[in-house]
Parts: structure tokens; sequence; C-alpha cells
């Protein structure tokens, strides 16, 4: 699973893999242009693992939309979330995050990109 995080109307995304566990890639300010940013989205390595969608989520909340890692209250924070399947780890725990991540404002968009991921998700 790849959690895309983005801020709109804005260069700044960041990239956050979850598999077994969720690794923070770069946070929001990390990059202010966008030549360096896609070179460092290029060089992120596939983790592989389980779908630890819950704690991307989680992590995103925390840790990237955050006023000291670059997050802007006047820029809406969306999460495009891209996933190969089923969420795997802590799956009691992602509808919760997701209620909770909605409550507080930011937007979560959904794109699957194998046969693993059904319209019900």
């Amino acid at each position: 699973m790849v959690l895309v995080v983005c801020a709109e109307r804005t260069d700044r995304h960041v990239k956050l893999f979850a598999g077994n566990e969720a690794y923070l890639q770069f946070y929001l300010n990390n990059f202010t242009d966008s030549r360096s940013l896609e070179s460092a989205v290029r060089n992120i390595p596939y983790c592989g693992g389980n779908t630890h969608t819950t704690g991307g989520l989680r992590r995103t909340r925390t840790e990237i939309f955050n006023a000291a890692h670059g997050d802007r209250p006047d820029v809406p924070n969306v999460i495009v979330l891209i996933t190969d399947g089923i969420a795997t780890v802590e799956v009691d725990f992602l509808e919760a995050e997701a209620r909770l991540i909605k409550s507080l404002g930011m937007r979560i968009v959904g794109v699957g990109v194998t046969d693993q991921v059904s319209v019900a998700l």
C-alpha cells in the first residue's frame, strides 16, 4: 500500500509507504521545488509486506498534517490513498481512523491499483 498525501494547490506532496509498518519518506516542507520532489519520489524503495492502511492514515494525520512539518491552515488537506488490496493490519481500527480524519476536515480519495480492490472498499 502506498499512501500519497498532498496539500491541494501546491507542489508539496508526501509519500508514505505502509506495509508492515508505516515508513515516512519526507514531510511537506522538505522540498520547495518540483524537480527535487520528483527525484525524491522516484527514489522511494518499495517496502513490500502487508497492507497497513490504518497506520498510514494515522501517521498522516498525526505527523504530516501539522504545522511543524509544513502543513498550512489555509490549504485543504487531501489524502490520496493508493492501495493494492484490502487492509491486513489493524483492520478493526481502520473505519474509526477514517472517520476521525474526515471529522477534522480532511478528505480521503481512494485509488485501487490491483484486482484485489473491490468497490465496497
